[in-house]
């Protein structure tokens, strides 16, 4: 939708490095700054392709800033080389920038800047976030050390979340920074993702359109999709296992679990519930309070496949990305 997502493979020039052979070459100190530095010099290509094919670690102890900056630019892909491609302690912050594909990276532990692993904001549209691992600690460290691992906010649009598996972190995603209409992303659409040994936020959801098709949730501590300020979620096909508390919380009276309003915001969100599967999970209590429905064709599969492909196919290392 929105015309699409094509990502650097998108304009008729295009210009692609590989990151291990290029910054070395360019006299760069370490890949972070090298990456960096393309994506400045991109800023100032209108209508070209940008591929950066990510075959190195890039370490929050080399690279001299607090994340990496992927602003005002458009038609760009960061595609990870088999399992080499990696993020250690430094997130990706898209602001104002459009046509993004970021695939098969592993991102991990980030703690500086905004403290999530990608961060998608500012206006930034169509934004197609796939095949990669992004996780951090949990239960054992404290739970505001890091934040989200994939968060989308503040006037961002037409974003696909597919085939990641995002795990062990107390909080998960989201899709706005605040209660207001302009921290708020929109038509977001998170599909054939593992969720896995997270405590909450899977994802929270304010104000916008969303699409939450063929997940599968594993062990979930407290509560799963979290709907407020009159957010509108489909809820489709996805397989629910070992999620919530079953308890009732003390602001909404909403139950702990895979799907409800909980927690902060004076407003609640409304959810269309199609066709999910729910094991060892509290869920008896639920029905839709709206009949959302997403503008475009797909095809669902059951809560029971969904799950199979999900842990066979998410993640990194699936998809095959050469230079």
């Amino acid at each position: 939708m929105n015309g699409g997502t094509t990502g650097g493979f998108g304009a008729d020039v295009v210009h692609e490095y590989t990151l291990s052979e290029y910054w070395r070459s360019a006299g760069y100190s370490n890949p972070g700054d090298a990456m960096y530095d393309l994506f400045k010099e991109h800023d100032d290509r209108s209508g070209e392709g940008l591929v950066i094919y990510v075959d190195e670690t890039i370490r929050a102890a080399d690279f001299g800033r607090d994340k990496m900056h992927v602003n005002d630019v458009e038609n760009v892909s960061i595609l990870g080389v088999g399992t080499r491609g990696e993020f250690d302690g430094v997130g990706l912050s898209l602001r104002k920038s459009r046509n993004v594909v970021i695939q098969n990276l592993r991102i991990h532990h980030v703690d500086t800047g905004e403290r999530d692993g990608i961060t998608v904001q500012k206006s930034s549209s169509n934004v197609w976030i796939d095949h990669n691992e992004i996780y951090n600690e949990f239960p054992d460290v404290d739970k505001d050390h890091y934040d989200g691992l994939i968060d989308v906010k503040d006037g961002a649009a037409y974003v696909t979340i597919s085939w990641n598996h995002l795990h062990d972190s107390w909080k998960t995603t989201l899709t706005a920074g605040g209660d207001s209409q302009s921290s708020a992303g929109d038509h977001i659409t998170f599909a054939n993702n593992w969720f896995q040994n997270v405590n909450s936020r899977v994802p929270l959801i304010r104000r916008s359109h969303v699409h939450m098709l063929n997940n599968y949730f594993q062990d979930v501590a407290d509560t799963a999709v979290n709907a407020r300020m009159g957010a509108q979620v489909l809820v489709e096909g996805n397989y629910f296992e070992n999620v919530g508390t079953g308890q009732v919380d003390e602001v909404t009276g909403d139950i702990h679990g895979p799907v409800g309003w909980f927690y902060g915001s004076n407003a609640t969100g409304y959810w269309n519930l199609v066709n999910n599967a729910y094991v060892n999970t509290p869920h008896e209590h639920l029905k839709s309070t709206t009949d959302f429905t997403v503008p475009y064709a797909y095809n669902a599969l059951t809560p029971q496949d969904a799950r199979t492909q999900v842990m066979q196919n998410a993640g990194v290392g699936v998809v095959n990305v050469t230079p």
